[in-house]
């Protein structure tokens, strides 16, 4: 008689855990909440995190993470971006503008600069780092643009 008890025990429990957990709604690491920071709290606290996020940045020194997005934005986007440029308009253009931090009312604004300092730009611009450089430069000397990169 116990043994059959447990044995149904085991079955209804079981049974009742599938549907119990075909109802979780499923989230990172079990989460069930949108919140990051529920995520972000749990594995920033894990010793693995730590040890990869302390001997992964050892040796860094003043690493911009945007200025390394964009200057990927340019190697992945360069042919285009250099013909767009020529032109005054472009959706890499814009996009540049907008990676740039120009507000969408000086988008134009910011075509028509890049298109009017285009040998200036692009002239002997091989290296990415050196037109950004030179791009930064120009968009500290206009201040009307609002950009913010």
């Amino acid at each position: 008689m116990r043994f059959n008890t447990i044995l149904l025990l085991a079955i209804v429990t079981i049974l009742w855990s599938e549907a119990a957990l075909a109802c979780h709604k499923g989230g990172p690491m079990g989460f069930a909440s949108n919140d990051p920071g529920a995520f972000s709290l749990d594995v920033t606290l894990s010793p693995f995190y730590t040890g990869a996020s302390l001997s992964g940045t050892a040796g860094c020194k003043k690493w911009d993470y945007g200025r390394h997005q964009r200057i990927q934005y340019l190697e992945t986007q360069w042919t285009f971006i250099r013909e767009e440029a020529s032109q005054g308009e472009g959706e890499r253009l814009i996009a540049l503008a907008q990676i740039m931090g120009c507000t969408a009312e000086r988008q134009a604004q910011f075509a028509f600069l890049v298109r009017n300092n285009y040998s200036s730009l692009f002239n002997n611009t091989e290296d990415r780092s050196v037109f950004l450089l030179k791009l930064e430069t120009l968009l500290s000397q206009n201040p009307s643009l609002s950009c913010s990169a």
